[in-house]
């Protein structure tokens, strides 16, 4: 693995599991489990898994055994401890290590699958259509693309880590986020995330192009967050 991709994992993981309390991702799966309509026990994925807190979430509403997928041997170690009883797997998510038609839900929490090119999310998006069911569904959740700004920053002291450093500029179809840490002891971390957005026009064509059908991605100004439903047909 890349070194810079080691430092980025590092980064996302000491700041997300500070800045996202649990009980946010048991939102996130019990409104995706709601939208999905799949029944306890039936195999599930979460694509781009991280350090498993949507896992243990599902877990806990009644699928016990789901499956994870990241690149990130470390995030992969820290889902183990989060969700022991969960399925992990070390994959890219343009090439999922699972038969065809073997899902009957996907789950994809905050653009996961959407961190490059737009080739690579609709090759992401071609995986995840050969490996549901017909009929299945996957749930996708992003933040509010309508709502980011072309530029923000954001800075705060945070116990037991550091002095938390974010700037990012969106051009309205990239947000180029640089997330830093300082550690009490001047030990610095930094990594540049693009993470790629599609309202919900442009997201319905990328699901047409990979073989899903958008049911349903209701999006004002006011939304909080753009959550999708795809339909394999």
């Amino acid at each position: 693995m890349d070194p810079g991709d080691e430092v980025a994992d590092r980064v996302f993981l000491e700041t997300t599991r500070r800045f996202a309390p649990p009980r946010l991702a048991r939102t996130d799966v019990a409104m995706a489990l709601a939208l999905a309509q799949v029944s306890p026990g039936k195999p599930v994925a979460d694509l781009g898994c991280g350090y498993g807190r949507h896992l243990k979430a599902l877990v806990e509403q009644g699928h016990p055994h789901p499956i994870g997928i990241d690149r990130s041997a470390l995030l992969l170690a820290e889902a183990s401890a989060q969700a022991p009883a969960a399925r992990l797997v070390r994959a890219d998510l343009q090439a999922l290590p699972l038969y065809a038609d073997s899902l009957a839900a996907a789950f994809c929490f905050y653009s996961s699958m959407f961190l490059g090119s737009d080739e690579e999310s609709r090759g992401a998006l071609e995986e995840c259509a050969r490996v549901l069911r017909p009929g299945g569904a996957l749930v996708l959740t992003t933040d509010n693309p309508l709502r980011l700004s072309p530029s923000s920053h954001f800075e705060e002291e945070v116990e037991g880590l550091g002095r938390v450093v974010e700037e990012s500029a969106f051009d309205g179809t990239v947000d180029r986020v640089t997330k830093s840490i300082t550690t009490d002891s001047g030990v610095r971390l930094s990594a540049t995330f693009c993470i790629r957005y599609y309202a919900p026009p442009a997201l319905s064509d990328l699901a047409a192009r990979a073989g899903l059908v958008l049911r349903s991605a209701p999006l004002t100004e006011s939304s909080p967050q753009l959550v999708a439903l795809l339909e394999k047909p």
